[in-house]
């Protein structure tokens, strides 16, 4: 029976059964400045450090540096892992920039496909168990046509599945909806929606666990804060 992957989180792991189940898609969606990118720094620095498990981020949006930057500032020493072996940061919009005209064409390192021959042989060479990809929604705009990118999506989500490892897909969402394109929720196991909105005057985040697939999770929205180590849920405080 296969097990769970804890993030580590306080708060995240009691609402959704100790973590994570091994081997599973789960999806990340919120405005811009609702700390998912955070989320999935802990996921991969906390894997790594805690229960020892090689981790993959892949940044399309945010450079390498100012991930590092970002996770130092909440004691995250991404960069030592990384010596250590532990955690691979990669800069695939760096790399896409560094493309020649005629890769672009192509869509170089931007498509679905492409990430998949990249990981395909990372996870093989790194025995990586976690990945982050940050974020989904920078891949969705190399594509001419919703139809041609849920085509691709779903090819990647079972190359994923085939691969074993658990991950986190970051898709940044605009309004209510769940994700940006309307069709990552699909292809994944769980839907973690992040969130801030105005109560009784003042601004307070959220999260809600809105589905997850072989587990009881709890769908009840809870806030969060964002503390001198990072993310903190108050999983005994509900906002109705």
């Amino acid at each position: 029976m296969k097990g769970r992957k804890a993030t580590h989180i306080p708060g995240l792991d009691e609402l959704i059964c100790d973590g994570l189940p091994e081997g599973t898609i789960n999806l990340i969606t919120g405005p811009a400045g609702s700390a998912k990118s955070l989320m999935g720094m802990h996921y991969v620095y906390n894997g790594a450090k805690y229960d020892n498990e090689p981790s993959i981020y892949l940044t399309l949006e945010e450079s390498r540096d100012s991930i590092l930057r970002a996770a130092k500032a909440y004691g995250m020493d991404l960069e030592k892992l990384e010596k250590e072996g532990k955690v691979y940061l990669v800069d695939i919009g760096k790399m896409r920039v560094e493309c020649t005209a005629s890769e672009e064409l192509e869509w170089g390192l931007a498509s679905f496909e492409t990430l998949q021959d990249f990981l395909k042989n990372h996870i093989s060479f790194s025995h990586a168990t976690r990945l982050v990809l940050d974020s989904v929604t920078a891949v969705g705009v190399y594509y001419k046509s919703t139809e041609l990118m849920r085509r691709e999506l779903f090819k990647f989500a079972r190359f994923l599945k085939g691969s074993g490892i658990t991950s986190m897909i970051i898709s940044e969402v605009i309004g209510d909806k769940d994700s940006r394109y309307g069709i990552e929720e699909f292809i994944a196991d769980s839907l973690i929606k992040m969130d801030y909105e105005s109560t009784s005057g003042e601004y307070r985040r959220t999260v809600t666990v809105k589905k997850m697939r072989f587990t009881k999770h709890d769908p009840l929205k809870h806030p969060f804060l964002i503390m001198e180590n990072g993310i903190e849920i108050s999983p005994d405080e509900v906002i109705g």
